[in-house]
């Protein structure tokens, strides 16, 4: 799930501008900036619930504009992930079993994402992790700088499976997940969304 503007053009852009959230690999930076090296994030929800409970959560209701979409990801070649929702995983490489789906400081939960990348305790290979969400314990993965194996799914009459949040069939599945959630939902103006005004 993403807002559509200039810096999220679609689905499958990654951000270089950080770190702001939990598993950010960027460079230590305060204020964020974008990362010198080139590093991105993208993060990923298992399903439509994970995904905005994990947009909306924090703020404990869902403002949707026009310009929120949904996409279906899938990656074009494998991509290797460090598995945090195996039991133990974070022990192994010396972290703290809440390290994805805890109350900890922002910024410890950007040091260890640095380490997995940097240090490489999972192996070389690794291109993000895969961990359970703090509001809703789904499964969600935090994708680097693997840009060019991540695509929008085709159905099978070869559209993209990209369309607005607000799409009629999405956007009733969606409202009952939130009310699960206790997560209330409101549709806004472009004009009313903070998201869509310029900074």
């Amino acid at each position: 799930m993403y807002h559509r503007g200039p810096h999220t053009p679609d689905g499958t852009t990654f951000r270089q501008f950080g770190p702001l959230h939990r598993l950010d690999h960027h460079q230590a930076a305060n204020p964020p900036q974008l990362d010198p090296e080139g590093r991105r994030v993208l993060y990923v929800g298992a399903d439509l619930a994970t995904s905005a409970s994990e947009v909306f959560g924090e703020a404990g209701i869902a403002e949707v504009c026009p310009r929120y979409r949904v996409s279906v990801l899938a990656p074009s070649t494998p991509v290797p992930l460090f598995d945090l929702t195996k039991p133990g995983a974070a022990m192994t490489i010396g972290a703290l079993p809440t390290l994805a789906d805890g109350n900890e400081a922002r910024e410890l939960t950007q040091q260890w994402a640095r380490a997995i990348y940097e240090d490489q305790p999972a192996g070389p290979t690794i291109r993000g992790v895969r961990y359970r969400t703090a509001y809703n314990f789904g499964h969600s993965l935090a994708l680097w700088d693997c840009d060019d194996r991540i695509a929008v799914v085709h159905d099978s009459a070869g559209r993209q499976q990209d369309h607005a949040l607000r799409h009629p069939g999405i956007f009733a599945r969606f409202q009952v997940e939130m009310r699960k959630r206790h997560i209330s939902v409101a549709t806004v103006t472009e004009s009313d969304c903070t998201l869509c005004q310029p900074r």
